[in-house]
């Protein structure tokens, strides 16, 4: 009986596709499976779905943390829900322009 393996001839094929192999040096391995499953769908499938639970155990990781450093001793706040929003986006803040739209404090 031959050895079946539905994975093999995807694997080879990737191997050989050198456009494949210059966006694997340049993505991150879930962005490199997720932009390859049109055109290797079985391998791509199988690649996310071991993938997929590391990303989301390590935001869940990185969630927790977050959540102890906000609910700190210094920070005991009932509710840290925006706290954390803060704390786990990527985006930068725009200081400058916040600043630009406070109006200063007027004296006596």
């Amino acid at each position: 009986m031959p050895d079946v393996d539905p994975f093999r001839e995807g694997i080879i094929d990737i191997q050989n596709d050198h456009a494949a192999k210059m966006e694997f040096e340049v993505k991150t391995l879930e962005n490199f499976w997720a932009s390859q499953i049109t055109r290797f769908p079985n391998i791509s499938k199988k690649a996310l779905t071991v993938l997929v639970p590391f990303a989301t155990t390590y935001l869940c990781e990185v969630g927790f943390s977050t959540l102890l450093h906000v609910k700190s001793k210094f920070r005991n706040r009932f509710e840290a829900q925006h706290d954390m929003r803060i704390a786990l986006s990527k985006m930068e803040p725009r200081i400058p322009d916040v600043i630009a739209k406070k109006q200063e404090q007027m004296s006596h």
